[in-house]
């Protein structure tokens, strides 16, 4: 940005994010929109491998049917900016039989930003989307998990009013040096 530094023109950065965020529409996706929600997400795999208990080799396989039934199963959201999506992430509400289960909370899950949009706005409208979907029914706060060897996510996550549980467990089951730890957010 011109001109930025002392002197008082943190102002105008402040306006120029406001202005990026209101740039960036949030929906959720649609069924007939599983191609776009595919490309998405493998690009989110191939990017950040280590963010998520999946991985880009497993996802490739997955079919047509499989990206709808996600998609029909749980509040699945798209950033787009200027007609191209930017970013992605999932709600799903907490299951009472799963081992990591918060009852009264969605889950919040495979969020991702394109490294270009980060910083940009996104990703927040992105997390708000989720929590006013879950708000709606009747949650009560929203959960997620965060990589260690992600500390800019952890920290944007405390921002929007996250705080850590303490609560550790692997990513995936066959990596014994690759932890994330649970953070909550009370909706109220």
């Amino acid at each position: 940005m011109t001109g930025a530094g002392k002197g008082g023109s943190g102002g105008r950065e402040v306006q120029s994010r406001e202005v990026e965020a209101r740039e960036v529409e949030v929906r959720a996706v649609t069924p007939e929109e599983w191609v776009t929600l595919r490309e998405v997400r493998l690009a989110a795999l191939a990017d950040s491998p280590q963010a998520f208990a999946s991985t880009l080799e497993r996802e490739l396989g997955f079919g047509e049917q499989r990206w709808r039934s996600w998609i029909e199963s749980s509040s699945v959201f798209l950033a787009w900016r200027d007609g191209q999506p930017v970013g992605m992430a999932a709600g799903v509400a907490d299951d009472a039989r799963r081992a990591d289960s918060v009852p009264g909370s969605w889950h919040v899950v495979a969020m991702w930003v394109r490294p270009q949009e980060r910083g940009r706005g996104s990703a927040g409208k992105i997390i708000e989307a989720v929590a006013e979907r879950a708000r709606a029914s009747g949650a009560a706060r929203l959960v997620l998990w965060v990589t260690d060897v992600n500390p800019r996510a952890g920290a944007f996550y405390e921002r929007l009013g996250f705080r850590r549980t303490g609560v550790r467990q692997l990513v995936r089951p066959g990596e014994p040096d690759h932890w994330e730890e649970q953070l909550i957010r009370e909706l109220g």
